[in-house]
């Protein structure tokens, strides 16, 4: 007996070892595919419109699966990301000013709450004030996040035929001597006009 376990332990010893090193790389990828999107959701908090931003949460359901010993975690993750999925689907008119202040706020909390249940299954500590308050935002970026979404409701809405298209002609083209020219023919024309009566002057020229 004590010959088979020399033997089987001989054989296994190295079958163990690969498959523990194949098992430390998987988890080291899927930390590393983690961190990146929590970097790009942390990175851009304050600029939402960005394409890193967008991608990271679009790779949430497949990074943060739930497995494993942090699978209650990893669901409080999958569950924050579909509740501000939810409300991101249902964005509110873009006229009611009101009601858009509501929704931002609102999304402003789901957001909160991602990253602080994404930061627990990544060990971080960090607190929702913390996430919330620690943001920089020059006024500069808003003012133009803002620019780009009234050009691009204003181009849907000409596209799509709900507004025309505005269009003022303020100055044509104007060759100088074509102008004299028309200045002179107006004169003409206009002399040839009777002053008080309108009539027609008539010119006979004997054959």
């Amino acid at each position: 007996m004590s010959e088979w376990l020399v033997i089987v332990a001989t054989f296994a010893g190295p079958v163990l070892a690969v498959q523990t090193q194949k098992w430390i790389e998987r988890a080291t990828e899927r930390r590393r595919n983690r961190l990146q999107i929590f970097s790009a959701l942390m990175a851009n908090r304050a600029t939402r419109m960005a394409d890193e931003y967008v991608r990271a949460l679009n790779l949430i359901e497949l990074a943060f699966l739930p497995r494993g010993w942090s699978k209650s975690k990893d669901q409080a993750v999958i569950n924050a990301w579909r509740s501000l999925l939810g409300d991101l689907s249902h964005p509110p008119a873009s006229n009611d000013q009101a009601a858009n202040a509501t929704w931002n706020l609102r999304i402003d909390d789901r957001i909160i709450d991602l990253l602080a249940a994404m930061s627990g299954t990544l060990g971080y500590s960090f607190t929702q004030e913390e996430l919330r308050r620690g943001t920089y935002r020059p006024q500069g970026i808003v003012e133009r996040e803002q620019a780009q979404l009234e050009i691009l409701h204003g181009l849907r809405q000409v596209l799509s035929g709900k507004a025309p298209l505005p269009m003022a002609v303020t100055q044509f083209p104007a060759d100088p001597d074509l102008l004299k020219t028309q200045a002179e023919v107006a004169r003409r024309a206009a002399a040839s006009y009777d002053q008080e009566t309108g009539a027609l002057k008539v010119k006979q020229v004997a054959l």
